[in-house]
């Protein structure tokens, strides 16, 4: 199966400058050769902790931010080197699904103002129609035709996501990339919206890109997983796969934080320690290491390569490197 997009090698390094001239003396290594495939019709996972990357990984896709280096193929096409039209029309079909709604919708606009602007930066349709299909969608995601008249302020967070779903939908997108959707939300909430996407994937044949720090949030909606730690996928397979046999010290780590409820009460959860480093000046080698319960030397020498550990499951650990290649040799 061809896949929808391929992301090959991506970088997008953020630069420092200091001084009246502002010289450039560093970079921020956001995203730092980053390579997956999302094939049309699933949920692809992308998760980790806060500073890993996820939500510039989302707006470079979308080249909300411009890749630093890489390669961005929607269906087949190079997506980073269009421009102008091209680009335009070409972003109809990838659409993002914001974190926060209430940042994400403009105060002083009307719903229905807001709903409005994809049509026009698109030049589509007609006033008539734009409301025809304004009203359809507003309907699909559970909302009133009296809400197209009222301001973001006046809506709940659950109802104020509604429409930030409606606005990516308006357009007819193949992919949607929804940047932490419900982390926002009430618990009670996130079910619903999580449903709502769940219906609207079958209903549109819609793919989706689901960036989140919830693993619970993943293993209930995605078909394959990517692990993201410090700008890299470190582990990435399907979500059985991912659950019932990790194999980066870095994934089990984020599983076993999970809370689990048994007996009657809570288990302890237990985290990892330490923060994620900077990415001004990551660590050398795998970036994991100061952190890594199966540390051992070597791992601080060199950065392991994503490999394959089974078909459809990669993982990038020295723990796992003399495995495959004895595996190879017999």
């Amino acid at each position: 199966m061809t896949p929808l997009l391929e992301v090959k090698n991506l970088k997008k390094h953020f630069p420092i400058k200091k001084g009246l001239f502002q010289k450039q003396v560093g970079s921020v290594k956001a995203l730092d050769g980053v390579s997956f495939k999302i094939f049309p019709g699933e949920t692809v996972g992308l998760v980790g902790e806060s500073g890993c990357g996820k939500s510039t990984l989302g707006k470079a896709i979308t080249r909300l931010h411009e890749p630093t280096d890489g390669q961005i193929l929607f269906k087949g096409r190079d997506f980073g080197k269009l421009k102008g039209h091209e680009l335009r029309d070409e972003r109809a079909n990838i659409q993002m699904i914001f974190q926060d709604p209430f940042a994400s919708l403009d105060p002083r606009m009307t719903i229905y103002r807001i709903l409005s602007e994809p049509f026009k930066v698109h030049g589509r349709y007609t006033n008539e129609e734009r409301l025809q299909k304004i009203e359809k969608i507003i309907d699909i995601v559970g909302l009133k035709k009296s809400a197209l008249n009222r301001y973001p302020h006046e809506f709940s967070g659950g109802q104020r996501q509604r429409i930030s779903i409606a606005r990516a939908m308006l357009l007819n997108p193949e992919l949607v990339i929804a940047d932490e959707p419900v982390s926002a939300l009430d618990v009670s909430i996130q079910a619903q919206i999580l449903n709502l996407l769940n219906e609207l994937q079958e209903e549109f044949k819609l793919t989706y890109l689901f960036i989140s720090h919830d693993l619970s949030v993943v293993e209930h909606l995605c078909d394959r997983i990517a692990v993201m730690y410090l700008g890299k996928i470190v582990e990435m397979g399907t979500r059985d796969e991912l659950f019932n046999s990790p194999k980066h010290p870095y994934t089990k780590a984020l599983i076993r934080a999970i809370p689990k409820v048994g007996h009657g009460k809570q288990t302890e959860k237990r985290s990892l320690s330490g923060e994620v480093p900077s990415p001004v000046n990551p660590p050398t080698g795998c970036h994991f290491h100061p952190r890594c319960p199966e540390v051992f030397s070597g791992c601080d020498k060199a950065y392991p390569e994503l490999i394959e550990i089974s078909e459809a499951h990669k993982c990038a650990c020295f723990l796992y490197h003399n495995q495959v290649q004895n595996q190879e040799q017999l």
